[in-house]
């Protein structure tokens, strides 16, 4: 099975696929987009399909800057995130739970930083994924 809910490769995910299969968690979905239109500049989104694996992400762009990747899942939808060193470093040093810094102290160093992945179903863990987007993009 693959990283996302949508893995057919012929079909690209729309608004009513997604509410279908995120079901009580597509507000959250729906904030975490209207908090990144309102609050970054030039956003553009694309679908990708990266393969049978990974399946169906979006990704979210701010001019030339990868800001995140949503993840459609079922039940809930995840969050990929790509903190550059002081970004990580910042964060690893806010007031994040264990969790959240456990998964940054964790993650696989690249080139472009720390990849995190975070699933999504709840208001605590948006507002996490909203403070990592602006330490981001501070740092």
């Amino acid at each position: 099975m693959s990283v996302s809910f949508f893995d057919n490769k012929a079909v690209t995910p729309d608004d009513n696929m997604i509410a279908e299969a995120l079901n009580d968690t597509y507000s959250l979905w729906l904030e975490l987009q209207d908090h990144i239109q309102e609050n970054y500049t030039n956003i553009t989104k694309e679908w990708k399909h990266y393969g049978k694996a990974s399946g169906w992400t979006q990704k979210v762009i701010s001019g030339k800057r990868n800001l995140l990747f949503f993840i459609p899942q079922n039940g809930c939808f995840r969050i990929r995130i790509v903190l550059g060193d002081k970004a990580a470093a910042c964060a690893e040093a806010s007031e994040f739970p264990d969790e959240i810094k456990d998964s940054i102290r964790n993650a696989t160093p690249y080139a472009e930083g720390r990849s995190l992945d975070l699933d999504i179903s709840n208001q605590e863990q948006l507002g996490a994924v909203k403070r990592l987007l602006e330490i981001k993009l501070v740092n």
